[in-house]
């Protein structure tokens, strides 16, 4: 009768929070904006990703970059911020909310240059499984195919043991999936990548690691959660984008190692 009830009562949780897994967030992405040395051919940059992209704090930073390695011709860049959405989410509300029609007009009809996906932090402090993370990367990446350069950046370090959920329910339901999607391991970031790499090695990553290698002893760039940069850790980490992204047109000589502060 116990193990019954037992049986019923993690059944139901369980399903609970599998429904609560494909809920919409009511908050709306993000979408900024910035142009350096505008011209009449300018390039053109998107970021789509989670909070990190939210507000573009990476900016001016990352079209800087960008157009000092394209020898000074104007860029104009945009991020898209999901806010607190996992890769399946972000990109069931991608497709909803930014079909490519819409995309191409924040540049006046014209595709962008180069894509670069800010994701993974939520998949990993979600739990949602390194399979649902590696299906959906690899569906962001295939929206793109129109795009030359499509590039993502590896599941960025964070200190998920510091992380609290906002609620008894979110608590509750990370519990849940950690323990069914990730063994139980708190700590989830080297198998999300690892399983990335493993299916995918043709996928183009950027290296998070080149930036900040590990959590510890890099805690003053991260904010009390553990996993948001601090603003000035952000505008840093738009110098290091702007450096790694992998440019057709850049101008030749003029990529700087992507650690070079």
């Amino acid at each position: 009768m116990l193990r019954s009830a037992l049986r019923l009562a993690f059944t139901a949780a369980m399903l609970f929070s599998l429904v609560a897994f494909f809920l919409k967030r009511p908050d709306e992405p993000v979408v900024t904006c910035e142009t350096v040395n505008g011209g009449r051919n300018n390039y053109r940059v998107l970021v789509v990703g989670e909070s990190w992209a939210t507000g573009g704090k990476f900016f001016p930073e990352l079209p800087e970059t960008v157009s000092r390695r394209l020898g000074g011709r104007g860029v104009e860049a945009c991020a898209i911020g999901f806010s607190g959405r996992n890769s399946k989410l972000l990109y069931y509300e991608l497709l909803e909310k930014f079909p490519l029609e819409k995309l191409y007009g924040l540049w006046d009809e014209k595709k962008p240059d180069s894509v670069v996906l800010m994701t993974g932090v939520n998949d990993e402090i979600q739990h949602i499984g390194p399979a649902a993370y590696v299906e959906y990367t690899k569906k962001l990446m295939e929206y793109f195919t129109r795009v030359e350069d499509v590039e993502l950046i590896s599941v960025p370090r964070v200190n998920e043991r510091s992380y609290k959920s906002p609620n008894l329910f979110s608590r509750i339901k990370r519990k849940i999936l950690m323990c069914f999607w990730d063994n139980c391991e708190m700590q989830a970031n080297d198998v999300y990548r690892i399983a990335l790499y493993r299916d995918h090695p043709e996928l183009r990553v950027i290296d998070f690691d080149d930036f900040i290698p590990r959590y510890r002893s890099h805690e003053s760039c991260y904010t009390a959660d553990g996993v948001h940069l601090t603003d000035p850790c952000l505008h840093k980490y738009g110098v290091f984008v702007g450096k790694a992204l992998a440019l057709t047109e850049e101008t030749p000589g003029a990529r700087p190692s992507p650690g070079a502060q």
